[in-house]
């Protein structure tokens, strides 16, 4: 009997899971116009405190982003990404890096409608927050070829942008 019980945990424990990530609000993406097609995409969104980041659970950095569901822009991707793995509805603008992998990163624009930072998907990512550029070699990045490239897009961002 009770390794019978045992035996249902893992299945019980996947059924919760799915739950949990299943009871977050559905949302509408804002793009609006013709979408480009990826498999993955993300956002680079700059403020005066930095770049923001989302921490993995592995402890590495990235930017929000992540795998599109089938008929799914890349923008509208980035969109949704971006709001499971910080809470904050971006608007994704301008296409700024097409990687190696096909990951689109765009210019992800925040408003008063954006909300606060609160990661929905806590069994992907650990933190999320602004990091300013002169902090970016305190943490490890899980794709260590884009920190320098990030580093180079928030300096020219904050050149063109008042923050």
């Amino acid at each position: 009997m009770a390794i019978d019980r045992l035996s249902r945990m893992p299945v019980l424990a996947v059924l919760l899971l799915a739950l949990v990530a299943c009871s977050d609000e559905e949302i509408t993406c804002p793009f609006t116009g013709r979408g480009n097609e990826a498999l993955s995409a993300g956002c680079f969104s700059a403020s005066a405190d930095g770049l923001l980041l989302v921490q993995g659970l592995t402890g590495k950095v990235s930017v929000p982003g992540g795998g599109n569901k089938p008929g799914e822009s890349a923008q509208c991707t980035a969109f949704r990404e971006t709001w499971e793995e910080t809470g904050l509805r971006l608007q994704p603008g301008e296409l700024l890096q097409v990687f190696h992998t096909g990951f689109h990163l765009y210019r992800c624009e925040r408003n008063a409608l954006s909300g606060v930072i609160k990661p929905h998907q806590r069994f992907e990512v650990r933190d999320a927050f602004y990091l300013a550029v002169d902090q970016f070699d305190r943490y490890d990045w899980r794709y260590e070829e884009q920190q320098a490239l990030m580093k180079t897009l928030l300096e020219d961002d904050t050149r063109t942008v008042p923050h």
